[in-house]
């Protein structure tokens, strides 16, 4: 476990030292979260919301793995990210900056047509 939490680290902190314009997406999800698994379903299938997340670099956090994170310019344990971060639930979506800052945080399920929005707005 320790081992996946220093990869997780290592991926997240590359995806941010990467001379790039894209933002950072991040998605809260767990396995027993029911409008999680709806939207992976559907909204996450759709061809054209997965062109759209093309335009970030995005990353799926499951809130119930024992992992770090590179928030607020230090790895913390996801829970403390969340707390940090004042995460109210599950499925959350939010928008970092290079140094794992948060920029904009929104919590809840989406369609596929408020989905796209979403992410045509914060791009």
């Amino acid at each position: 476990m320790k081992i996946l939490s220093c990869i997780l680290a290592i991926f997240v902190c590359m995806s941010f030292a990467e001379k790039t314009t894209k933002p950072t997406l991040v998605e809260f999800y767990a396995d027993w979260c029911i409008p999680c698994i709806e939207m992976q379903k559907t909204v996450f299938k759709d061809k054209t919301v997965k062109a759209e997340l093309k335009n970030f670099n995005f990353i799926r956090i499951d809130t119930e793995k024992d992992q770090s994170f590179f928030c607020e310019g230090e790895n913390f344990h996801i829970s403390e990210c969340m707390e940090l971060w004042e995460v109210q639930g599950i499925p959350a979506f939010a928008v970092l900056d290079s140094n794992g800052s948060i920029k904009h945080l929104t919590t809840g399920s989406f369609d596929k047509k408020t989905f796209l929005q979403f992410l045509r707005k914060i791009k």
